[in-house]
């Protein structure tokens, strides 16, 4: 605008004219602002979207806005083809662990038909007992890892059903007859109706009750004694209330609230050198995957309360 006044007087000395030059000056850069708002507005408006993870397209109109596309689309296929190589390591990984885990299941099932046998032959199974527990162990840390494995893709192992929630139990119990007589430990279930239908995965909430009740029979192992585990099952309105009851060494209060972490032990993992702290983790996650709740209370040295909610109708 200095510019068109500077030529309009020096062209002609005499003329003393100024809003003239201003307004075709006001009106040139008018012109120019408009010009610079639709190349702007739109592709500014887009990163605003973009930041705000919203969808939108960006168009560039300007060269250096293109440049600007070029580079984030190749900054993009960079990351891409990075996270697509990462993936498939982590599926090569998932895939191996998965079949070696899977082969040391064949040998720790052949164990136990062998200890089974010996146990029906001997005089004094006392070791074998001993032997059969261990391996008994085994299994379940073997299992612990192929339920984290199949975690990953938990939405494609899903089938929801009713399911009898006491024939569930009995079922875990008995697998576990062998290693609750040894360590005198006498589970009842206790239902008031007689028969408890539930909505959930069989599959998968087995899974987690075996995790439960191993650990009601871990933590009460080392008490002398006979020792009870009850299974108390009873009606909460229009949900179905499972509490495993154990007379176990009990959680102090401090460690209660974290028992679902990943990994935590917390004090009684400096006494009971098995503890992996890795079952009420899975435990938790299942129960968040199938909408029921779980739930822990304890008393130390007087046992541990894990309540499962579930729904009975959908």
């Amino acid at each position: 605008m200095f510019a068109v006044v500077a030529f309009f007087h020096l062209s002609e000395p005499a003329n003393t004219e100024v809003w003239y030059p201003l307004s075709i000056g006001g009106f040139l850069l008018s012109v120019y602002l408009v010009v610079d708002w639709f190349r702007y507005y739109q592709p500014n408006q887009a990163l605003e979207l973009m930041i705000q993870n919203q969808p939108a397209e960006f168009q560039p109109h300007t060269e250096e806005q293109k440049s600007f596309q070029h580079w984030i689309q190749k900054t993009e296929r960079e990351h891409s083809r990075e996270l697509n190589d990462i993936k498939e390591q982590n599926k090569e990984r998932f895939y191996f662990l998965s079949h070696w885990m899977h082969y040391l299941k064949t040998p720790v099932s052949v164990m136990e038909l062998m200890i089974q046998d010996e146990l029906q032959t001997q005089d004094n199974p006392g070791v074998l007992e001993k032997v059969k527990i261990e391996n008994r162990r085994l299994h379940t840390a073997i299992e612990q890892g192929l339920t984290m494995i199949r975690m990953d893709s938990f939405e494609n192992d899903l089938e929801i059903q009713g399911v009898d929630l006491l024939s569930s139990l009995r079922k875990i119990i008995n697998s576990r007859k062998s290693e609750l007589i040894y360590h005198s430990i006498f589970p009842t279930i206790e239902c008031e109706e007689g028969e408890a239908s539930i909505i959930t995965d069989p599959k998968w909430n087995e899974v987690m009750l075996e995790q439960v009740i191993s650990n009601g029979i871990k933590y009460s192992s080392l008490k002398k004694g006979s020792k009870r585990l009850r299974l108390v099952v009873e009606k909460d309105g229009t949900d179905t209330l499972l509490s495993i009851i154990d007379e176990g060494a009990g959680i102090p209060s401090y460690d209660v609230e974290r028992v679902f972490e990943p990994f935590f032990t917390g004090e009684n993992g400096r006494t009971f050198r098995n503890s992996s702290g890795i079952g009420l983790y899975l435990c938790r996650k299942i129960a968040d995957k199938v909408n029921h709740t779980i739930s822990i209370s304890s008393e130390v040295t007087k046992g541990t309360v894990v309540t499962i909610r579930y729904l009975t109708k959908l």
